[in-house]
């Protein structure tokens, strides 16, 4: 593995941990992943977490399922790697999880935009129109159960006209759709202050937050195609419910999914 410390100074280091949660951080400039790093980490009893690890250029970032996380530079990718006992959090494939992460994304974009539709596409995507511009991914440690890696990608300022094709036509990035450039130190902090907040609901299991991921559910209403383990499930799309499954009406009735990847929605 090729670690290239460091996207961050020193000063900006020392900022993000004293205006959030983080007590460690490692920067790089160049990883093939994030979470990997932070599971990796995830083995060493001694470390003080939350941990952040932070890169400018990700080589093999991962989705859901098969999917690859496409960066360049002027991206904001980072992983947490969280211990769910210190923060109370239930782990285990709780879809919840990932849409507190995505409201937590979603917040800090409304904080930073102006105007914009903002949606969240179960269960780990952020959209703005309709395009994505966010992606996240959990992962446990298998050997640490209790250390949970939270990935985020975020296209900030880079622009997709240096994606590839397929790329180019479905994603989009802050400074694509804003015309301005933003400070990846200032959004990452806001980015961790509303985790910090969303996740306190969660333990709080506060209903507010249900409400909201079903407000801004992206497939409410569609037509969807969803992979769910060995199953492929298609219907239209009735929402996000309180426990974080998709809920699909489809010919044999109404299925929820707590896991899957969205193959397609129209």
């Amino acid at each position: 593995m090729n670690e290239e410390p460091n996207v961050v100074s020193s000063s900006e280091i020392e900022l993000i941990k004293s205006d959030t949660f983080v007590r460690t951080i490692e920067s790089y400039r160049k990883l093939p992943s994030t979470n990997d790093l932070a599971l990796q980490r995830a083995t060493c009893k001694e470390l003080d977490t939350p941990l952040l690890v932070l890169t400018e250029i990700q080589t093999a970032g991962r989705g859901r399922g098969s999917n690859q996380w496409w960066s360049s530079p002027g991206a904001l990718t980072f992983s947490l790697l969280i211990d769910t006992k210190d923060s109370e959090l239930r782990v285990g494939g709780d879809p919840r999880l990932s849409l507190a992460t995505a409201l937590s994304v979603r917040d800090a974009f409304r904080k930073i935009l102006t105007g914009g539709d903002i949606q969240l596409k179960w269960p780990n995507d952020v959209y703005i129109g309709s395009r994505k511009v966010a992606g996240i991914l959990l992962e446990r440690s298998s050997i640490s159960p209790d250390r949970l890696a939270v990935g985020i990608g975020i296209n900030v300022n880079n622009s997709m006209s240096a994606a590839p094709d397929e790329i180019r036509t479905r994603a989009t990035s802050l400074h694509d759709t804003s015309g301005s450039h933003f400070p990846l130190c200032d959004v990452l902090t806001t980015i961790l202050k509303q985790i910090a907040i969303r996740f306190r609901m969660l333990t709080a299991e506060d209903s507010w937050l249900a409400e909201e991921w079903e407000n801004s559910c992206l497939l409410h209403n569609r037509i969807v195609q969803v992979k769910s383990g060995k199953r492929l499930i298609e219907g239209v799309c009735h929402g996000i419910d309180e426990q974080g499954a998709l809920v699909i009406d489809t010919q044999s009735g109404l299925q929820r999914l707590v896991s899957g990847v969205v193959l397609r929605f129209d």
